[in-house]
């Protein structure tokens, strides 16, 4: 009889869909990566629930809407204090300690709370992690940027803790290993460098004209984080694909720790990113309130564990990441009974293709560049975004993805494009009310911003 499988999960911050050679990136420097997709399934329409870290990983971890978990922005943007109540919404790490797994985090987690209220009995939460200088010397990383640091270093904690690991069948392993690569600060890893000179910026770069579009939008793009010149925005990317490469190179000394106990065959494997990055796009840098494919496809990697199987190696479904929680949990046969109510996402492994009707939700709340929330609907050709703040009320974007990938046409003033427009926003109207949304009064009012309505 064969063991439960173990879970290893490799979640990175801010890296976009397609930055991998498994994806057909001719730059990209990502062996691990490219390795696990030929081992296991690459999901190419993987769309985040929102394009900012915390709430993000909020809605990862409890396989819940951002605003369904009441987190929708960064702890600390404009007084909002909003973190997870784990004794309200049950995590993937209790779920998998309440199974008998023994849970374990390293690196970067950005949820406020210790981790054992998140389910995790082991490791080390590094985002307070300061390594200082001489330290970083003696590691070989005085190069690095403080906050990135913490990677270098948890890569190095977690692959010490996995070589005195003495592997149990009854109490498998659920173990997290999370990374601040590639988010910023950007730095040149000269073990992964890249000549700027020689990349392509992407196409919205040159040709995005901000027509009919919020105009914050374009006001992003001319203001701190615009992605500057051509030689500014190329050094940008080189950077940015060192840091993956960088990234890339932490997750296989981790997994190799698996391969070396013999637990990789019967091993869960999940990777996916928090959010992706604008790098260039629309003539913007990092990210913010925008609706863009750059900040919500996010690169997204399952290999199953022994006797697991999936039909297509590479899946063109459009899914969700509310859906990931509940699908390592049925992978793993863990009863996760009451938890983890918006689907699994594990019936496109048996499909030899799409359903008929396929469709998403995501939303924003408020960034670097101003409080500008919205919510939207995606599927396989269109993408609808609706903004509800009180200065933005009333405006709409409408793209079709299918004729114009680089989101450069606004169509929802598009007379012909009316009934899909309606369409669209109806289904993304009934999502929010029915997931427990509020108004934006009430995102604004001090209970919400002090988080008491979680402390609850």
């Amino acid at each position: 009889m064969t063991s439960r499988p173990n879970v290893l999960l490799l979640m990175c911050d801010q890296m976009q869909a397609r930055r991998m050679g498994c994806a057909g990136d001719p730059v990209a420097d990502t062996p691990f990566l490219d390795s696990l997709a030929t081992e296991g399934v690459r999901l190419t329409q993987m769309i985040s629930a929102h394009g900012q870290c915390v709430p993000s990983r909020a809605s990862f971890i409890t396989g819940l809407p951002p605003h369904q978990c009441g987190v929708v922005v960064n702890y600390g943007f404009y007084d909002h204090q909003n973190r997870l109540n784990p004794q309200r919404d049950r995590t993937i790490g209790q779920v998998f300690r309440d199974a008998g797994y023994r849970t374990v985090y390293f690196g970067k987690c950005h949820f406020g709370l210790p981790l054992d209220r998140l389910g995790y009995d082991e490791g080390i939460d590094h985002d307070t992690r300061r390594v200082a200088d001489d330290e970083a010397e003696a590691r070989g990383i005085g190069h690095v940027p403080q906050t990135l640091r913490r990677d270098y270093v948890a890569a190095d904690d977690a692959e010490d803790w996995l070589q005195s690991y003495e592997p149990d069948d009854e109490s498998p392993l659920f173990f997290t290993f999370s990374t601040n690569l590639p988010h910023p600060p950007f730095l040149h890893e000269p073990r992964h460098a890249v000549d700027p000179a020689a990349l392509q910026l992407p196409v919205s770069y040159y040709e995005e004209s901000f027509a009919s579009k919020p105009a914050w939008l374009k006001e992003h793009a001319e203001g701190s984080h615009s992605a500057g010149d051509e030689v500014q925005a190329r050094d940008e990317l080189a950077r940015y694909y060192s840091m993956i490469a960088m990234m890339d190179e932490h997750f296989s000394r981790v997994a190799g720790q698996f391969k070396r106990l013999g637990l990789w065959d019967n091993t869960i494997v999940l990777f996916v990113a928090d959010h992706g990055d604008m790098m260039g796009a629309h003539g913007i840098s990092k990210k913010g309130t925008l609706p863009y494919e750059e900040l919500y496809n996010v690169p997204c990697i399952f290999k199953l564990a022994a006797g697991q199987n999936s039909v297509r190696a590479v899946v063109d479904d459009v899914v969700s990441s509310v859906q990931l929680a509940g699908a390592l949990s049925t992978l793993a046969g863990v009863d996760a009974v009451g938890a983890f109510p918006h689907g699994d996402l594990c019936s496109l492994f048996a499909r030899d293709q799409p359903v008929a009707e396929e469709i998403v939700f995501f939303e924003h709340y408020a960034a670097y560049w101003g409080i500008h929330p919205f919510y939207g609907a995606r599927t396989r050709d269109f993408k609808y975004v609706r903004y509800f703040g009180d200065a933005d009320a009333g405006l709409e974007e409408l793209y079709h993805l299918t004729r114009d990938p680089h989101e450069l046409i606004n169509l929802a003033d598009d007379a012909g494009h009316a009934d899909t427009k309606r369409r669209l926003a109806q289904l993304a109207d009934a999502w929010w009310q029915n997931t427990g949304s509020r108004d934006f009064a009430w995102y604004e009012s001090a209970t919400f911003r002090s988080n008491q309505h979680n402390a609850q």
